[in-house]
């Protein structure tokens, strides 16, 4: 008894006082959870029974009796114990002297964590204290504390407890419950540091894979780039949405350089030295296919290992939208230029043609008659180019509404159909069933498209020669898009010089013969497209023939109901 007055924390272990139950919110472990605690305990008792004896730490019957003397130990002396712990906590980690309420919540949580430990002690199958370890190593207190925290505190609560076992016990069973708690203390510290490993393991592959799926899905296409030998080492969706043609673990391993066309192979090469030299680099509007992009690359290190990080983003639209402001302001200006010429060609021609006239009802002579009906003939061609000239530079307010394209394209092949430019020419629609409707100037709309057809047959004379019309719903490329409709018209014909592509727009500018046309047509469907808040775009190559793509807003309501409604109104 000389130790229990020393401390004045003791109770009898034979005291019919009630067993001491922890406080805190209990935690359920599922079965796999406890086989794995299980499984990491077993390797760690069979080390322990090694270095301690059998006779001490296993799960022999004179083991068990010494584990229950060391617990009926801490369970006698356990308020001292707690009380000692918790100051000595305090004097470890520096803390400052806390209140009585925190002095209060200490000591609630170490008296929890002790009763787990003596029931443990007791029982080496109770495995709730590490239940609740191996919780708070993952999400609680511990994952928020240093290994090394841990492992101060318990060596503290190891001197504490084998400082009680001294005075209160005699002989050789104070030798056995000393080395039990010593080495139920290490299993102690050996499971919280493998549910450190774990943990972190754990972390790590969360960051990985919130790291990879945030990198997967980003809009832009994003690629891994070996720095030397420029291979691609990895890719998100995105990018491998440019490969869908192709099997991605083709493209995974290849130089980069084998992936563009031969014209940017080395502006390619010559951005990825930049980064390397540089640390980044940017290239803005790159032409990549039908799209432009902006290339903006990072050189990125890991470990001893770099890797440039390179992203696309798709600018197709906002190049769309600037090169159509510069043909508008283009257009403005030919039309401003158009209107003078008109002005001040039609009154003379005017006063010609009335005198040719006067000379032709008076003129008797069958030659002379025939060369003024000549002049007149050239004069009426005349006035239909300065027609054209007064249309292009004062064109009318556009009376936009819902339009029905594919009905439109029907009721437009319907009057084609016995103009003899398109005889031997078969034209083939292919009309998409569910396509929307769209926004414009349905008169507008069809003239653009008569042009385009009387074009395509100009250019496709011949018995093979074929046209197709193409609908189709255009999809967005990305949020925030406006949702368009496409008009395609597609010949094969003879085609256009590549030279001739960036002028086909120009006014005055034809490719046609001599007094075949005055070049003004596609300049007025490119008029008409651009004040339909369209975009009208061409692809030719010679002998192989054109295609001619418009686009144009949707209806922004273009369900069927909807649809059927606006139509009929």
């Amino acid at each position: 008894m000389k130790a229990e007055q020393e401390c004045g924390c003791c109770r009898s272990p034979m005291s019919s006082a009630a067993p001491r139950k922890p406080t805190d919110v209990p935690i359920t472990a599922t079965p796999e959870e406890i086989e794995s605690i299980r499984e990491q305990l077993r390797s760690i008792e069979q080390v322990l029974g090694r270095l301690f004896g059998s006779e001490v730490y296993s799960r022999e019957h004179g083991s068990l009796e010494t584990r229950a003397a060391a617990a009926d130990l801490v369970d006698a002396h356990f308020d001292g114990i707690v009380e000692q712990w918790g100051e000595q906590i305090l004097t470890l980690l520096a803390a400052a002297p806390p209140d009585e309420h925190h002095r209060r919540v200490l000591r609630e949580n170490l008296s929890n964590s002790l009763i787990r430990f003596v029931s443990h002690l007791r029982d080496p199958d109770d495995l709730a204290t590490y239940v609740y370890l191996r919780h708070h190593c993952q999400e609680g207190m511990l994952a928020r504390a240093k290994p090394s925290q841990f492992n101060t505190i318990h060596i503290a609560l190891k001197q504490i407890i084998l400082s009680h076992a001294t005075h209160a016990l005699k002989g050789p069973l104070q030798f056995r419950v000393r080395d039990a708690v010593v080495a139920a203390i290490d299993e102690r510290r050996l499971m919280v540091s493998q549910f450190y490993i774990e943990s972190r393991e754990h972390l790590l592959r969360a960051s990985e894979e919130r790291y990879r799926n945030s990198i997967n899905h980003a809009p832009d296409p994003m690629y891994e780039i070996e720095p030397g030998t420029w291979r691609v080492l990895s890719m998100n969706a995105a990018a491998q949405q440019m490969f869908r043609d192709e099997d991605p673990s083709k493209v995974i391993g290849k130089p980069l350089i084998d992936l563009v066309a031969p014209e940017l192979q080395e502006l390619t090469i010559r951005s990825l030295e930049n980064v390397v030299r540089n640390g980044t680099d940017q290239s803005l509007d790159l032409p990549l296919g039908p799209y432009f992009v902006d290339v903006n690359s990072a050189l990125i290190s890991f470990g001893d290992r770099n890797f440039i990080q390179m992203i696309l983003h798709d600018v197709t639209q906002r190049k769309e939208m600037m090169e159509s402001l510069l043909k508008t302001e283009r257009l403005a200006a030919a039309g401003t230029f158009a209107a003078g010429v008109a002005h001040e060609v039609n009154n003379p021609l005017a006063s010609i043609s009335s005198l040719v006239q006067s000379l032709l009802s008076a003129e008797q002579d069958a030659q002379r008659r025939s060369t003024l009906h000549t002049i007149l003939s050239q004069i009426t061609r005349i006035s239909g180019t300065l027609k054209d000239l007064v249309n292009f530079a004062r064109p009318s307010n556009a009376q936009q509404k819902v339009i029905d394209i594919n009905q439109m394209v029907t009721d437009t092949l319907r009057i084609i159909t016995y103009d003899k430019r398109f005889r031997g020419i078969t034209v083939e629609p292919n009309l998409a069933p569910d396509l929307k409707h769209a926004y414009a100037d349905d008169n507008e709309i069809q003239q653009v498209l008569l042009n385009l057809l009387y074009n395509a047959a100009d250019a496709t004379q011949s018995q093979s020669g074929v046209i197709k019309v193409i609908t189709a719903n255009k999809p967005q490329r990305q949020a925030g898009d406006h949702p368009r409709i496409m008009i395609r018209v597609v010949d094969n014909g003879i085609g256009i010089p590549k030279e001739h592509l960036e002028r086909v727009f120009d006014p005055f500018f034809t490719t046609k013969p001599a007094g075949a046309g005055a070049g003004l047509g596609l300049s007025l469907c490119q008029r008409i497209i651009l004040s339909n808040k369209g975009i009208i775009r061409v692809e030719s190559e010679v002998g192989k023939g054109t295609e001619l793509t418009i686009l144009l807003p949707a209806h922004e309501d273009s369900s069927p109901a909807h649809d059927a409604v606006a139509a009929g109104q």
